[in-house]
């Protein structure tokens, strides 16, 4: 009788510990550009009583462990972005981390791809750097900087200066002077 109620005892302490079994993998978005964040998601079966180990490799080298052991761990959600364009192969596996079981199942993968940034074209890193004048101001072409981005727009003296300050670059500092009719950026 008392190896029946061992045996009983054992049985439901098994069950109660027992690791779910990885059974998933999915990216989003499956391909992504150089800098963008990717979300890795790891699923489970039997994710009632969580209680394993996982490890999970980016596919550039890295790796990252997890312990799933709170139902608020289930699924295993991450987000990682890459420096680099090429194919990565993702991989969540299971491992065995004491007191953590192993979880059940086998290497789960996918494969990423990212892609390098857009380059601009010369027309367009052209445009993106063109200063800007305000409506009823002219830009002064020979007081364009291309160095430091530095300029000044024109008007005639006294127009009213616009509502809205310009933008400038981090390095240069917004200027106006309504008596000459000019505004503009410089250092």
């Amino acid at each position: 009788m008392n190896k029946l109620i061992a045996f009983a005892a054992a049985t439901l302490v098994c069950s109660v510990a027992a690791a779910q079994t990885l059974s998933g993998i999915k990216l989003e978005p499956a391909s992504a550009k150089v800098g963008e964040p990717v979300k890795i998601t790891g699923s489970f079966d039997n994710a009632d009583n969580p209680n394993c180990h996982v490890r999970l490799h980016f596919g550039d080298g890295q790796t990252q462990d997890f312990k799933i052991n709170q139902l608020k761990d289930v699924p295993l959600v991450a987000t990682r972005s890459y420096d680099k364009a090429g194919q990565y192969k993702v991989m969540v596996e299971p491992k065995t981390a004491l007191p953590m079981l192993k979880c059940n199942g086998k290497n789960q993968t996918a494969m990423l791809t990212i892609a390098a940034p857009a380059a601009m074209g010369s027309q367009a890193r052209a445009a993106a750097a063109a200063p800007q004048c305000p409506d009823g101001w002219k830009l002064n072409a020979k007081s364009v900087n291309k160095k430091s981005g530095a300029f000044t727009c024109g008007a005639k003296a006294g127009t009213a200066l616009p509502a809205a300050k310009l933008e400038c670059p981090a390095s240069l500092g917004y200027f106006e002077n309504k008596s000459k009719g000019q505004l503009g950026c410089r250092a």
